[in-house]
């Protein structure tokens, strides 16, 4: 009996930390996301873009991308892809070369967004990642296309977002 005396409280002691640690992370997944802005030219996810640095397109970063990685970068393109299970990602196009803005749960999109002939604007750190083969399927799944389209390991041109503005 006393074994279940001592055993109890240690029992409810645990429970409660782990019922803590759970509020927390909770609280902190809602903490990340921001609500989206209505600006005059467009709708800001995320905080908002540098107006001092220079607005490039995804050819200025195809054209050499060794400039370009490892540093803040103003993108605008057009939105040809958007994760349709978190809204966590956004593809920036020119119809030929990609960039895939990454929010990385900071702040998230609608989902069900249309993003026929949007125009966006994406503030971040520019990187080349290569992905596997199952990280492709992965983001092919969540844009709602055919996985089974991809094959092999993928080079992944990215943005780590901070902000991405869907102008009007």
């Amino acid at each position: 009996m006393k074994f279940i005396k001592y055993l109890l409280p240690l029992v409810l002691f645990f429970a409660s930390l782990s019922a803590s640690a759970q509020s927390g992370e909770e609280n902190k997944k809602d903490d990340e996301k921001v609500e989206a802005k209505e600006l005059p030219d467009g709708t800001l996810y995320g905080t908002d873009i540098n107006g001092e640095l220079k607005v490039i397109s995804v050819g200025d970063i195809y054209a050499d991308t060794s400039a370009f990685v490892g540093k803040t970068v103003v993108l605008k393109g057009n939105m040809s892809e958007l994760c349709r299970t978190g809204g966590c990602w956004t593809v920036i196009s020119d119809g030929t070369n990609n960039i895939r803005a990454l929010t990385m749960h900071k702040f998230i999109m609608p989902k069900e967004m249309d993003i026929t002939g949007k125009v966006a604007v994406v503030e971040g750190v520019f990187s080349i990642r290569e992905i596997t083969e199952d990280q492709a399927k992965h983001f092919a799944e969540e844009a709602g296309t055919d996985p089974n389209l991809v094959v092999g390991p993928q080079k992944m041109y990215r943005i780590m977002a901070t902000g991405i503005k869907i102008l009007k």
